[in-house]
């Protein structure tokens, strides 16, 4: 299968080589002219000289990361499963607009999480009265994890 940047490969080849096999030969140096049909994917200049093309790509920034910057580096891998704990928890049975408060412990960063919001290498895939449910994904694996809603009046101090 020849693709359209192969063919125009070929197409330069070829005119380059057919003007250089003229100039060799002794004759007349080819003349600019029209391309003929056949390379209707070459493009000329003006002045006859062949113009090359180039598959332009875009990537559009806005609300993605650098492909190239490093995860660990950036900072983006956190918050760390281990490092998260729900200090509270909005439920909202008639819309589903439940809302929960995740503390990333490490760094002391709140999180407002509604189901689908992504932290890092997690997503929140669901919030029920006493817990959050988490897809965490790693190393193309994706598993799943819950993270429960202390009561503080349960818990002893010392």
């Amino acid at each position: 299968m020849i693709t359209r940047s192969r063919l125009m490969l070929l197409c330069l080849l070829v005119a380059v080589g057919a003007s250089q096999s003229v100039s060799a030969q002794g004759g007349a140096p080819a003349t600019p002219g029209p391309a003929p049909a056949a390379n209707a994917m070459v493009s000329t200049d003006s002045t006859g000289r062949v113009t090359l093309l180039r598959e332009e790509f875009f990537y559009e920034r806005r609300g993605r990361r650098d492909p190239f910057a490093s995860l660990i580096a950036s900072g983006e891998v956190r918050p760390l499963f281990a490092d998260l704990r729900v200090t509270g928890i909005l439920v909202d049975p008639a819309t589903g607009n439940s809302v929960a408060m995740l503390k990333d412990a490490s760094t002391n960063q709140l999180y407002r999480a509604k189901v689908g919001a992504v932290f890092g290498r997690i997503r929140v895939t669901a919030i029920r009265a006493n817990e959050v449910a988490l897809a965490i994904e790693e190393f193309g694996n994706t598993r799943q994890e819950v993270l429960m809603l202390k009561d503080p009046r349960k818990e002893k101090t010392p």
